[in-house]
């Protein structure tokens, strides 16, 4: 044999990974369990509320720069 030889390539099947905990999952299925399918959604509604926050903060802090800046 030579040293030089390619071996056959190793296929996985295709799949995703669960966005919470990563473990494989079908191609139909998003979260891996309701466990994790709970956890997914609380995360999503936190990182929701955490952009209206930001975005909230930063109109406020334009409109005080437009009250307050002197022209």
């Amino acid at each position: 044999m030579s040293k030089y030889r390619r071996e056959e390539p190793v296929t996985v099947p295709k799949h995703r990974h669960c966005p919470v905990c990563g473990t494989p999952t079908d191609l139909k299925q998003e979260y891996c369990s309701d466990k994790c399918r709970v956890a997914g959604k609380k995360i999503q509604r936190t990182k929701m509320r955490n952009i209206f926050v930001i975005t909230g903060l930063v109109f406020v802090f334009y409109i005080a720069f437009l009250l307050f800046v002197p022209k």
